[in-house]
């Protein structure tokens, strides 16, 4: 940066020494020659900015063609190599935009060189020679000669990298670059390449740390692969410096982080989903965006003639749902066709570290991985709740009921499964548990009626769920642990279950008016219900998912631009962090943590 100004007054010396004594009165008249009163930056500074200008103050009005005629920049003043790219006597007649110009103060008391194009080499020392012959615009002369030192900063250089040059590192793991300067965020976008295949790259700026960029991939990186990420020449500090040679790293991906995650599904509208956004659950660094890649998207329709019904370029199926599984190898997506009317949904398995469908199955729907990541449940076209191992590729189905209304839940243990059912000809609508080790399936008893938004605690088999009862319309939110041996516990209506903080805190959905907080923490031994207050911008409440671990929340929001997007938050509500920066024709729909 450059220095701050100071006044330096100065008296004309023999060559060599000035600067060196202490200024002299100067008369109103200006009898005597014009002398250099002041300097910015001051003789003998340093660490300046490659692009510094610098300004030259005399103590009274002097003719530019005398400066112009005596006025010398030199590199090294025994070679007198001068400054690069400069020529310093056509300065003062070029315009602005020119490698390098002259601009006057006012009184003609004084000029300003500027030299944006012809920057200082780094940690270089200039000198700056104003020979003799200055002359005052009543025509007195100077007839010493005016030289001073000033010395350039060095070059930025690459502080840290992450991932480090020679590493292997999830897939997804950000890519942070940290320099010792600040940096240009144009020149650095420019700069940035990551080989092989990457394209849509995006280089983003911490405005907490100016030297700090994170390179964002559109996608996640190919598992088990060698990458190289370039920084060229082109990468300059905020003055214009470039850094002194192009920068390479070499690393390797695996699989997916096991850190967790969460998916969000984005489409141009509701019911429109076309993209699975991979996001992390924090940034690397404070200031820095949390990564969101796209992780699977719905083919295009690439005939000139359209696709049934999508035109050419339109997406040619929609996203319904998806769900990760703990570790982050398999991804269970449920897609419609839209180039038929009435298409049946076809449920898609995906090996995430080859990128191939494991299984895909026609009809199937509503996905559930277990805790631990190794089973798949869903709902196959039968309506027969099933089994899938992804490792050995069996297929079993549990024990018959009748025909789930919803996506089953797997308790925390992971052992047992809540399933919300239909109403039959001979039953009401009810949940069943069920016990696939020991092939048990039975109804809950005491909650009857059409159930949703069941929620597992994260530990024991505790649920919450809302229920619409044949006696009552309103939905009431229950909370129940088959295995303590007590009733239900009826919570109320209005506060629907988003998720456990803990086993003895239930996050709810307030049915609350715009404006007021739309969620609330119920403490399910005292029945009182806090406020938890979201900040940023207009949540959605009905979106709204509790992470695993109960610290966390998740929501979609409409930003004071209009923008959709999703969020992630304290568990209090605090800390809000944007997920995605969805681009404009998208908007986030729904957000789940998972893998």
């Amino acid at each position: 940066m450059s220095p701050p100004r100071h006044a330096l007054r100065l008296r004309a010396l023999p060559l060599g020494l000035a600067f060196l004594a202490p200024s002299v009165l100067l008369t109103g008249c200006f009898s005597a020659p014009p002398q250099i009163v002041q300097l910015n930056p001051p003789a003998g500074s340093t660490q300046l900015d490659a692009n510094a200008t610098v300004e030259v103050v005399f103590d009274q009005p002097v003719t530019h063609e005398s400066v112009a005629a005596h006025l010398s920049v030199y590199e090294s003043i025994k070679t007198r190599v001068g400054l690069t790219g400069c020529n310093v006597a056509a300065a003062f007649t070029a315009l602005p935009g020119a490698p390098c110009w002259i601009t006057w103060l006012s009184g003609e008391s004084g000029f300003v060189f500027h030299h944006p194009g012809a920057l200082f080499a780094p940690g270089t020392q200039y000198t700056f020679d104003l020979g003799a012959g200055v002359s005052s615009v009543s025509g007195n002369v100077n007839s010493l000669d005016h030289r001073w030192n000033l010395t350039s900063s060095a070059a930025s250089v690459l502080n840290s990298a992450t991932p480090g040059d020679g590493s292997t590192t999830p897939r997804d793991s950000p890519i942070v670059l940290s320099f010792s300067r600040e940096m240009s965020p144009s020149a650095m976008a420019s700069a940035v390449s990551l080989t092989p295949g990457v394209s849509g790259v995006q280089v983003v700026r911490n405005p907490l740390n100016l030297g700090q960029f994170e390179v964002l991939p559109d996608r996640p990186l190919d598992p088990s692969t060698a990458y190289t990420l370039t920084v060229s020449r082109r990468a300059t500090d905020a003055f214009g410096q470039p850094i002194l040679a192009p920068i390479t790293l070499h690393f390797t991906t695996g699989p997916l982080s096991t850190t967790g995650h969460l998916l969000v599904l984005a489409g141009p509208g509701p019911g429109d989903a076309t993209e699975v956004v991979l996001a992390q659950l924090r940034g690397p660094s404070t200031g820095l965006p949390i990564p969101a890649e796209v992780l699977d998207a719905v083919p295009l329709c690439t005939d000139p003639d359209g696709c049934g019904d999508v035109g050419p370029g339109q997406p040619s199926a929609a996203i319904d749902d998806a769900t990760i599984s703990a570790g982050g190898q398999w991804l269970a997506v449920v897609q419609t066709d839209t180039t038929q009317m009435e298409a049946t949904p076809l449920l898609r398995i995906v090996n995430l570290e080859t990128g191939q469908d494991q299984l895909d199955l026609t009809g199937a729907t509503w996905p559930a991985w277990s805790p631990d990541g190794s089973t798949l449940a869903f709902v196959a076209a039968n309506s027969s709740v099933q089994l899938y191992d992804p490792v050995s590729g069996s297929l079993s189905a549990l024990q018959p009921g009748a025909a789930p209304s919803g996506t089953p839940v797997w308790m925390a243990d992971g052992d047992a499964l809540a399933i919300p059912v239909k109403a039959t000809g001979t039953s009401p609508a009810h949940v069943d548990l069920a016990d696939p080790t020991i092939s048990a399936r039975y109804q809950l008893p005491a909650l009857v009626g059409s159930a949703s938004s069941l929620v597992a605690a994260p530990q024991g088999e505790e649920l919450a769920l809302e229920v619409i009862s044949p006696s009552s319309a309103l939905p009431t939110t229950w909370v129940d642990d088959p295995s303590g041996g007590q009733p239900p516990l009826k919570v109320g209506t209005g506060l629907e279950p988003v998720g456990f903080t803990d086993n003895a805190t239930l996050v709810v959905a307030l049915n609350a008016p715009r404006g007021a907080p739309q969620l609330g923490s119920f403490q399910i031994a005292t029945g009182v219900v806090s406020a938890i207050t979201t900040t940023l911008g207009e949540m959605n409440p009905e979106s709204a998912t509790v992470a695993p671990s109960g610290r966390q929340i998740a929501y979609i929001t409409t930003m004071p631009s209009g923008a959709v997007q999703a969020v992630i938050a304290n568990a209090d509500g605090s800390g809000p962090l944007p997920l995605t920066s969805l681009a404009p024709g998208l908007q986030a729909l729904s957000v789940r943590f998972g893998g």
